[in-house]
């Protein structure tokens, strides 16, 4: 059937033909363009869920601890996280003092506090360590009481003192 065709007929046929086959390698190459961008945008979002997911979970779990009789109940598990938080940003070493105090509050509630003192530390270490406690609920407590000074002028090294409390609900048999 070609061959009864003059030469510029075959050329028009040959054209029509290769503007077909553009247009439908165009098609399914936009389609999977499209695929691509879509499965992209869903990767995304599925990262930002997983990580709203871990903030409610972190919610519910501080919210939780309120509701059954507080937060850090016992010392001893509070000394134990905030020595997991020092030693991932290298303060262990830093700190000078840390003491602990209870005190009774409307015979309701026991507040648990911890205080520290680093000496020549960055600020940037106190911040991560504070986050960690404030944002990230890596103790369910608060920091109540941030004090620093710049003992050296020269360098940028600051001594920190910082007080960390907790309050839990007193045992109903005291």
């Amino acid at each position: 059937m070609f061959d009864r065709l003059n030469d510029r007929e075959r050329i028009l046929v040959t054209g029509l033909i290769v503007v077909v086959g553009l247009l439908g390698v165009y098609t399914i190459l936009s389609l999977l363009v499209g695929l691509r961008e879509s499965l992209t945008e869903e990767i995304f979002e599925t990262r930002s869920q997983a990580t709203q997911m871990d903030r409610v979970i972190r919610e519910y779990n501080f919210l939780k601890g309120l509701q059954t009789g507080g937060s850090e109940e016992d010392v001893s598990i509070m000394y134990s996280k905030l020595d997991q938080i020092l030693v991932r940003y290298n303060l262990k070493d830093k700190v000078q003092t840390m003491k602990d105090t209870n005190n009774s509050i409307k015979k309701e509630y026991i507040k648990i506090s911890i205080d520290v003192s680093f000496r020549s530390v960055v600020l940037q270490d106190i911040m991560k360590l504070i986050y960690d406690i404030e944002k990230n609920k890596q103790i369910q407590a608060k920091v109540d009481l941030l004090t620093f000074r710049k003992p050296f002028v020269e360098k940028e090294v600051y001594d920190v003192n910082l007080r960390i409390s907790s309050f839990s609900r007193a045992a109903k048999g005291k």
